[in-house]
């Protein structure tokens, strides 16, 4: 199938009309397992994300930069609530004052293993959702995960430092440049849509390499469009609820913080699941795509309409 027509059937959702396919994702939604998932995932979630603040806190100790790390829990706040923030950030203040060589070779490790459970459990449930088993070896899946966790963090990474120092950075190419007026002018609009693109990015890199299915590349899907844009939004309401309305240390006393942390974990995983499961019914739907069970891409030989209509994902409507 030539790359054009690949892409006119993913961007015209493989044929199915918007509530064919909202009502496809509904059905794995509440008959399928995706919440139960998104509760694992939020699981994982809670634990990789405490060693991982130790490893940056512990890794910043040597990196001669001042206040580098609130500026970085200045953008964590952004979409965390403030109670959930605020714990985060009690946690990890005493971290950064001086060098801790064992502590950074140890948080290392064990986020990169907790990180990288997560994203086999991701792997696990997009699975479920093409509708195949999986057959390759343990090792494989484990470094799978590990390198794509490695990668995920690099563009975290790359995405934060994107917001605190691309003024400074990009003033400095712009002056090198002759346009630093333009380039002033410029940035406060188009950082955030190169921010919110390396997270599509981050998403698309989940479901190509997690699920034991054979797919081609594309640097952005339909699921990973609504999943970053759907986990945005969902992040900044739950934020916005929670910080003027909900009163979880009313219910939960000195656990509070925790719930909430855990609740926002929990929507951002579904948010990401759903948009694997989007990216899953558009496969199975399109012609040139895999159905239901199916590991492996249609070959030349095997024209559209060799497909059965139990392979082009009719069977749930």
């Amino acid at each position: 199938m030539s790359l054009r027509r690949d892409l006119y059937e993913v961007w015209t959702l493989g044929g199915l009309s918007r509530g064919r396919l909202v009502r496809r994702v509904w059905h794995a939604l509440t008959a399928g397992d995706l919440l139960g998932y998104a509760a694992q995932l939020a699981y994982y979630f809670l634990f990789a994300l405490f060693p991982f603040f130790i490893f940056l806190a512990a890794l910043l100790a040597y990196v001669p930069v001042p206040y580098l790390m609130d500026e970085i829990m200045a953008v964590v706040e952004g979409f965390l609530a403030q109670e959930a923030a605020a714990m985060i950030r009690d946690n990890v203040a005493d971290l950064i004052t001086k060098p801790r060589g064992g502590l950074l070779s140890f948080s290392i490790l064990f986020a990169l293993f907790l990180a990288s459970s997560a994203v086999a459990a991701i792997g696990e449930a997009l699975n479920r959702a093409y509708g195949v088993r999986e057959s390759r070896p343990l090792w494989r899946v484990r470094g799978t995960a590990m390198v794509l966790t490695v990668v995920l963090a690099g563009l975290a990474i790359g995405s934060n430092a994107l917001l605190i120092f691309g003024p400074e950075v990009g003033g400095w190419l712009a002056g090198r440049l002759g346009v630093g007026e333009a380039f002033h002018a410029v940035w406060p609009f188009i950082r955030w849509p190169i921010v919110v693109y390396l997270l599509m990015l981050s998403a698309a890199l989940v479901y190509y390499y997690t699920p034991d299915v054979e797919q081609q590349w594309r640097w952005i899907t339909p699921g990973s469009v609504l999943a970053v844009l759907a986990w945005i939004a969902v992040s900044l309401g739950f934020r916005y609820y929670v910080d003027n309305f909900g009163r979880y240390n009313a219910t939960y006393g000195s656990i509070g913080a925790i719930i909430v942390l855990l609740t926002w974990l929990y929507m951002s995983g579904l948010m990401l699941l759903i948009g694997g499961e989007i990216n899953a019914e558009i496969e199975h739907a399109a012609k040139g795509g895999k159905g239901p069970g199916e590991k492996r891409l249609p070959r030349a030989s095997q024209g559209p309409e060799m497909k059965s209509r139990w392979q082009l994902g009719l069977r749930r409507r």
